[in-house]
């Protein structure tokens, strides 16, 4: 993981960004805070982020998703891969059996529609114990979290892209809140597997999910890729608050 980061002593801004970390880039802007303070809330956000890519990375041999897949017996886990089955277990039986990290099998478990949403629910607690009050991250323009308001704004405002055509096709406005969005792109489609009939999602439809729980949107997101109407609304009641739209492409 590469790191860059700036503090604007003018406006109390952080700027941080990471890359090569669960796939993808990260990056987190925190308003409000002292130059020293700012820099020691990134350290602690790098730490986790790279504790959790050591943990959900499947693409990494020795992380720790890898070595239990690769393993034909049990292995001791650690407390943070324990709490993410346990979740995962939760989510299965909230979405009707939609939210499947072994994908309907049992031998090759795949966190990549939760890790990030996790990450972020872990960042937000290391904000929320620093009093960030504003503060945005996005995790690869799918997954963000905007907590507070821009500096100059009401809001934090997110233009969700056509990944075909790159128009925005909407503008999303964040406070408080979280946006996740699943779909394939022209590099990357068929990676998102219906449990339940073992297919692969080919469909040019972007899911987009805004909930307070930056985990609650990432989930859902996927699964409501996958779910039909009728599934949806049944999930949902298990959700309150959640706003779901879906966007053809």
């Amino acid at each position: 993981m590469k790191t860059q980061s700036t503090y604007y002593a003018s406006n109390s801004m952080f700027q941080g960004s990471a890359t090569d970390v669960m796939g993808t880039k990260l990056e987190v802007l925190i308003v409000g805070l002292a130059e020293k303070k700012a820099y020691s809330v990134w350290g602690d956000i790098t730490s986790t982020v790279k504790e959790l890519d050591r943990t959900f990375n499947r693409f990494d041999p020795q992380s720790e998703v890898s070595r239990l897949n690769a393993s034909e017996v049990d292995i001791e886990t650690s407390d943070t891969f324990k709490d993410a089955l346990n979740l995962c277990e939760t989510y299965f039986i909230l979405t009707k059996n939609l939210f499947d990290i072994s994908r309907g099998g049992r031998e090759d478990l795949d966190f990549g529609g939760f890790a990030k949403g996790y990450a972020l629910r872990r960042i937000a607690v290391i904000l929320k114990a620093a009093h960030v009050k504003d503060a945005f991250v996005n995790f690869g323009n799918s997954s963000i979290l905007g907590i507070g308001t821009h500096p100059y704004g009401d809001c934090w405002k997110v233009g969700l892209t056509n990944p075909y055509t790159d128009d925005v096709i909407k503008e999303f406005e964040l406070k408080n809140c979280s946006l996740s969005t699943s779909g394939n792109t022209p590099g990357y489609c068929g990676h998102i597997i219906n449990p339940l009939t073992h297919k692969a999602d080919e469909s040019r439809v972007l899911s987009t999910v805004v909930a307070k729980d930056p985990l609650d949107a990432e989930v859902l997101s996927t699964v409501f890729l996958i779910a039909s109407e009728a599934q949806r609304k049944d999930i949902l009641l298990n959700f309150p608050g959640v706003v779901y739209e879906s966007f053809d492409i």
